[in-house]
């Protein structure tokens, strides 16, 4: 998309030659050493004091169906790398400029290529102002575990580097059956979670490089990057690396999705493929391994076509390893990492699902959709956010309503994925539509919530006034609420009701298994 390497060797000279200015800002630092090679940025062409350094990888390439290896030691080369994970994407209408066609085309990755060799990840800093040693904070992007890659320009980092002195790195990490193949007698499952550990495992090996602080890394994601943030929170208690999570419309869940669930569905796409179904096991595994990508992304396509963003049933299964089937039990023993959270969802986050089935020929009942995804999304933030609370775990729950012309897809209320341009500050750069005055100082605020919790995850929040989570208290950090510049702070009450009775809890639980494929 539009962060994909443009590296330029003039540039890239010219800032070395530059002399440093007394008492002035230090040059950007074109060219790191780290544990993957020689790495050459360049300053951003949308934030020019930013450096960037784009395609960087953390891992070898991985073999297919296999758990990827770290890179170990340092090799004289330089790295130019710029290729998304494999996905089934969507076709939609490149020259549709309204807002909901502005958004299908960043959710079907319009002009992105890919390639199985794809464990990169980008960073943006600004070495030469502010801390010597900055907060670092690491996307992990949704997409329903199918779709989705750090290229996409609504993750583009630069303004947070930019505007509040932090080290942003963004990931991509495997996907569809090849992140979650659930193949028989595979050594390890669920590989694109192992691979955004080996990308925070890179960051804490290498930030130092890019002016940023090993010591203080948090996670944050959306949607199903938010349910990796908070998988990953109760998979590496032993080693967390990272100090604090924000989790964005999505958490961990029971998993209704079972091994043997998906294994039905790596059979039947090995058995499409020709290389045969349950009755030949582990052997279908190395015949996969011969296929070529595209062979493989046509037999994960249901009834052979092209699938609604997100919507295979390849995403993580309870393995007992680093995903487990009884979160629930986990969350009120307090059997997480002891880190703070920001956990929130948005108010209408089924609105962009009625988006999308809509370009799919897939019409669906707009008020039962909405009422179930509503409450999902609702339900999860709330028992995710009294787990920690119940622990003594610092917490922060907020809700975000903004609507704005810039980002409206013709539903109303804040959809799913809507608040992302608002905490990178990316509305005007993906829309080209400016933004309003209330929507700039939001955008503002809501940016510089973000980076005071990762400079300090357990106060940064509370010195900017927002108040600590407490269920029956008015401790719902309330965001862009009537389009207010300002937070706000409500009642928790007035959108928990429907997680309170067992009807609504028997249906969400039904509704689970059905919507974890359609987490973006």
């Amino acid at each position: 998309m539009l962060f994909l390497p443009q590296i330029s060797l003039a540039l890239s000279v010219f800032l070395h030659l530059q002399p440093a200015i007394a008492g002035g800002p230090r040059c950007i630092p074109e060219t790191v050493r780290t544990s993957s090679g020689r790495i050459i940025g360049h300053a951003s062409s949308w934030q020019p004091e930013v450096s960037e350094y784009l395609g960087i990888p953390y891992a070898k390439k991985p073999k297919r169906f296999e758990a990827a290896k770290p890179i170990k030691g340092y090799r004289h080369r330089i790295i130019k790398a710029d290729k998304s994970c494999p996905a089934n994407l969507a076709t939609v209408n490149a020259s549709d400029t309204s807002g909901a066609g502005k958004l299908l085309q960043v959710l079907s990755q319009v002009n992105e290529t890919s390639s199985e060799d794809c464990l990169h990840l980008n960073v943006w800093t600004k070495p030469q102002a502010g801390e010597k040693k900055k907060a670092v904070m690491i996307w992990i992007h949704g997409g329903g575990f199918n779709t989705g890659s750090g290229a996409s320009p609504v993750y583009n980092g630069a303004r947070l580097a930019n505007d509040q002195d932090v080290v942003v790195v963004s990931m991509n990490y495997r996907l569809n059956i090849f992140g979650f193949p659930s193949a028989p007698d595979l050594a390890a499952q669920n590989l694109g979670l192992r691979d955004q550990r080996l990308a925070v495992e890179w960051a804490r090996d290498n930030v130092k490089a890019f002016g940023g602080d090993p010591d203080r890394m948090i996670l944050f994601g959306e949607s199903a990057g938010a349910a990796s943030v908070d998988l990953y929170s109760y998979a590496y208690k032993e080693d967390p690396i990272v100090t604090g999570f924000i989790a964005q419309s999505g958490v961990a869940s029971n998993r209704g999705v079972t091994i043997d669930t998906v294994r039905d569905a790596w059979y039947e796409a090995s058995a499409k493929i020709g290389c045969g179904g349950a009755s030949v096991g582990n052997k279908t595994v190395a015949c996969m391994q011969r296929k070529t990508t595209q062979q493989i992304l046509d037999a994960t396509r249901p009834n052979g076509t092209v699938p609604a963003l997100g919507s295979t049933p390849f995403t993580p299964v309870a393995d007992g390893d680093i995903v487990f089937s009884d979160y629930e039990a986990r969350r009120n023993r307090g059997d997480f990492i002891q880190a703070p959270v920001l956990i929130g969802n948005n108010d209408n986050e089924g609105g962009i699902f009625i988006v999308i089935a809509n370009a799919a020929g897939s019409p669906v009942n707009v008020n039962a959709t909405l009422a179930i995804v509503n409450q999902q999304f609702t339900c999860g933030s709330k028992a995710a956010v009294n787990g920690r609370v119940n622990a003594g775990v610092p917490a922060w729950r907020y809700r975000y309503y903004g609507e704005y012309d810039n980002q409206d897809i013709g539903v109303k209320g804040a959809w799913h994925g809507s608040e992302l341009a608002m905490v990178f500050g990316t509305a005007e750069l993906t829309s080209k539509e400016p933004n309003s005055p209330e929507q700039d100082r939001l955008m503002k605020s809501m940016m510089s919530a973000w980076a005071s919790f990762a400079k300090n995850p357990s106060g940064g929040l509370t010195a900017l006034g927002w108040p600590a989570y407490k269920d029956d208290e008015p401790t719902l950090v309330r965001l862009g609420n009537e389009n207010a510049a300002e937070p706000n702070f409500g009642p928790n009450a007035e959108h928990d009701g429907i997680c309170g009775n067992s009807t609504a809890t028997r249906r969400s639980v039904r509704s689970e298994k059905r919507l974890e494929r359609f987490l973006f």
